[in-house]
């Protein structure tokens, strides 16, 4: 540190902020600093830090693997939440859970060998692992879904409200009959969907139905049983089920938006809904997970911090052409 101090023509103890992230020093002497001592091969020692504070300075993420699929939306989750990581002095390390290590409670590795400081739970998972979890783990966030542990924060987009808003679109343009698509018992994201859903219909004085299922008891995606006549409009759980209602209609010679209405979640890539661009609520990726990693250093660095339980981020409504009036 005092071969680089003399060098930059700084006191030892400004590298040495620089270099360990701490306040005090300007963002473009930081960047000098470090550039210069990359040049010259030197290399930051964190372990006296942390046994000092007793702290890894890890942060796991776990994701369970039926999220990890086809659909990008987890995985645009998990690079924004290492984005959010790399501003602060955490590092992120990855797991992901296997549908029979969550059966079993297995519980993963980071937890068994306590080499993390916290985690984050990205998706869903049983309340019987969360509790496994949470036994051996502390620290802990849960994102985009929430529980009935109390102690913890959850994190979670506005569905009920983004459901609301795109339902009222589908009435806007004339429709009566409109399917809701998605099995309410799979994640408390899409049961509140569907309660917008309702609320939505409710409103208006229509009729509406119990949700179609999309998926099984363990997660994965079923068939899709669609009868064609029985609704002008659906509201899809997400983009991913929209891909793949719309596949079906083809299959009977149905387009969108010419003879059926759809909305979905996400707001995925056209490459995933045939082409068509399908009107989508947006969640807040970027605000969900700086107040997840937000929330989660805070309880690990302050003896005095309290959970606030449920978090809802609000997202935005982005229109394209899935929507038409109804067939008469």
């Amino acid at each position: 540190m005092s071969d680089i101090a003399r060098r930059v023509g700084v006191s030892t103890v400004t590298v040495s902020k620089a270099l360990s992230g701490k306040d005090g020093v300007s963002d473009a002497l930081r960047e000098l600093i470090t550039e210069k001592a990359a040049e010259m091969g030197y290399v930051y020692n964190n372990l006296p830090r942390n046994m000092r504070v007793g702290r890894h300075y890890l942060i796991g993420i776990l994701i369970p693997a039926r999220y990890l699929g086809e659909s990008s939306f987890y995985w645009i989750f998990y690079q924004t939440l290492l984005a959010q990581l790399k501003q602060t002095s955490y590092m992120g390390i990855l797991e992901i859970a296997r549908p029979e290590e969550e059966e079993s409670c297995v519980l993963p590795s980071f937890a068994l060998t306590n080499r993390i400081d916290g985690l984050i739970v990205l998706g869903q998972m049983t309340e019987r692992y969360i509790a496994a979890v949470t036994s051996r783990i502390k620290n802990c966030v849960f994102l985009d879904f929430y529980a009935e542990t109390d102690g913890y924060d959850y994190i979670v987009s506005n569905n009920f409200l983004g459901s609301y808003n795109l339902t009222r679109l589908l009435v806007a343009a004339g429709h009566t009959r409109i399917g809701f698509i998605g099995s309410t018992s799979a994640t408390t994201s899409i049961l509140d969907r569907y309660m917008g859903f309702c609320k939505a219909m409710l409103e208006a004085s229509l009729p509406y139905d119990a949700a179609i299922e999309d998926r099984a008891a363990n997660g994965l995606y079923t068939e899709i049983k669609l009868q064609p006549g029985e609704y002008t409009a659906y509201v899809c759980n997400n983009d991913q089920i929209a891909g793949i209602v719309i596949a079906r209609l083809k299959s009977l010679n149905l387009e969108v938006p010419r003879d059926i209405s759809i909305v979905g979640f996400d707001n995925e890539s056209e490459a995933i809904t045939f082409g068509v661009g399908v009107t989508s609520l947006e969640v807040n990726v970027q605000d969900m997970c700086a107040t997840a990693v937000d929330k989660l250093i805070e309880r690990i660095e302050s003896k005095s911090y309290r959970p606030r339980g449920k978090c809802f981020i609000d997202g935005r409504v982005v229109i394209k052409e899935s929507i038409a009036a109804p067939v008469k």
